[in-house]
């Protein structure tokens, strides 16, 4: 027996929570081949694996590789943020967002053209497509307008699409309307992904609002990047995981992602809570901030928020493209810097436009109790990212070595089964993404080896740009895509349709 490449040595963790095994992985061509005790057999080339764990790639569910204000996977596709963390499979078209994602197939033919890294697939972005039917933002969509939409969605679902996003969704966005575009998603068996409405005061709220979608269009549903959002809020843990509980034994499918940091990336628009959001629509957009008839309520509301954030000190400037005279620093050091008032500073950035920051306002020991959830798996809301340039969030360069490294081994969450299962197998399952996810013969050859004892992400929000540690070898659809800890030359990621 001739193997392309074969593996050996390692302790093999099938990423689906039993117990990992000594044991070798011959891969031939873009598959795994055997798995065992495979000493006496021939290969082209050899990973001596022994000290490592062999485990499927880490796929992630949440990431906005198709988001071109950061660059995006047809300007960057050769980054190597996600590679290095082991990262195989990349989930975009998250929040609601496609950016010029549209008609799919379109851009499915143009990424797979270029040299990725790693494999991708996409979610339809409701956002996007309701930007191209709906013309004037700040009102509910009509009868025809929700045909058209659906119309869209049974075209991008056919594109390979393996479900439907929203996020940052105001209030005239009726959760009927929602229901009624998801409808050609639930018939095509696919998911709904959802940047819930508010997650925060309002936060038991929307999620029971997406458990509703679930239930009258009958599909599965995801909480994205799931959070209790204000330490006023942190309290609310508890019983949102319990909704989700509650839902599921009644036979509604509800799980979520979450990512390991204290702090989100966002705009800065999240400065205005979603009814000021709609209300500044109504006006015209944030040209109104400083209308007279406007100006106070917005600036109540813009406190407000700041209130809820914790201080204009937890609002830290990450922009996507280069803006020195913000970039890392905090709202209220730019005030002082600028000798004006915290809000009129705020607004003026916010009429500006186009620009996002990293908010602190998360609990530690709620993400512990996220992860410790059965419902709960991993995910980065990260961005393809150009080293070293730019403010960025840790997440970009860390996600998955620290889900395993820190909460896995450091904090005793779970062991390296379950903090595998919840880096591959969970999203695979959940997202329809065929023979990739777990370890078996036939299956992908998407693989990542890395030390338990080493494996940790080391980038921070005051040394943003740093890769991980402890992952020397990365296979992607049978390549060798990371050795001995360096990136190699080749691309070897696809495109992945629904069901392919």
């Amino acid at each position: 027996m001739e193997f392309d490449l074969l593996i050996s040595g390692g302790q093999i963790v099938d990423g689906t929570g039993a117990p990992g095994f000594p044991g070798d992985v011959g891969i031939r061509g873009d598959r795994i081949e055997a798995i065992g005790d495979l000493s006496a057999a021939e290969a082209k080339e050899r990973i001596d694996a022994r000290g490592l764990v062999v485990a499927p790639g880490f796929i992630d569910p949440h990431n906005h590789a198709n988001n071109e204000m950061a660059g995006g996977i047809l300007e960057l596709p050769s980054v190597e943020n996600q590679i290095r963390q082991g990262v195989t499979t990349l989930v975009a078209g998250n929040c609601g967002g496609m950016a010029r994602a549209w008609p799919l197939d379109e851009h499915f033919e143009a990424v797979s053209r270029a040299p990725i890294r790693q494999n991708y697939a996409m979610l339809l972005g409701m956002g996007t497509l309701r930007a191209q039917v709906v013309k004037e933002w700040g009102r509910p969509a009509n009868p025809d307008e929700i045909r058209q939409m659906q119309r869209m969605v049974e075209q991008g679902m056919d594109a390979g699409a393996l479900g439907i996003s929203t996020g940052y969704f105001p209030a005239f966005v009726t959760t009927d309307e929602i229901i009624e575009v998801t409808k050609p998603v639930a018939a095509r068996g696919g998911l709904y992904a959802s940047h819930i409405r508010n997650e925060g005061d309002g936060l038991l709220g929307a999620a029971e609002e997406i458990i509703e979608i679930g239930a009258r269009a009958g599909l599965p549903v995801q909480i994205s990047h799931i959070k209790t959002y204000g330490q006023r809020n942190w309290w609310k843990v508890d019983a949102l995981l319990s909704l989700m509980e509650r839902a599921s034994s009644r036979g509604v499918d509800v799980m979520a992602d979450r990512y390991p940091y204290t702090a989100c990336f966002t705009g800065l628009t999240s400065l205005l809570p979603m009814w000021a959001q709609a209300e500044t629509a109504r006006r015209g957009g944030m040209s109104s901030l400083r209308d007279p008839a406007w100006y106070p309520d917005a600036r109540r509301a813009i406190a407000d928020q700041l209130d809820l954030i914790g201080g204009p000190q937890n609002v830290l400037f990450a922009p996507l493209k280069p803006q020195p005279e913000i970039e890392g620093k905090r709202l209220n050091e730019l005030a002082e810097e600028r000798g004006a008032d915290v809000i009129d500073v705020a607004i003026d950035l916010l009429q500006q436009g186009g620009i996002s920051c990293i908010y602190f306002l998360m609990c530690e020991e709620n993400i512990r109790t996220f992860y410790r959830h059965p419902l709960v798996m991993a995910g980065s809301d990260s961005h393809l990212r150009v080293y070293g340039e730019g403010v960025s969030h840790p997440r970009n360069y860390g996600t998955f070595p620290r889900i395993v490294g820190h909460y896995g081994r450091d904090e005793g969450l779970f062991g390296v089964e379950e903090a595998v299962r919840k880096c591959t197998s969970m999203a695979a399952e959940r997202f329809r993404i065929k023979d990739r996810g777990v370890l078996a013969k036939g299956k992908y050859a998407d693989l990542v080896l890395f030390d338990w004892n080493r494996i940790i992400d080391r980038a921070t929000f005051t040394d943003q740009h740093r890769y991980p540690e402890g992952i020397p070898w990365v296979i992607v659809n049978g390549q060798i895509a990371v050795r001995e800890g360096e990136v190699t030359e080749g691309c070897y990621g696809r495109v992945i349709r629904r069901d392919e």
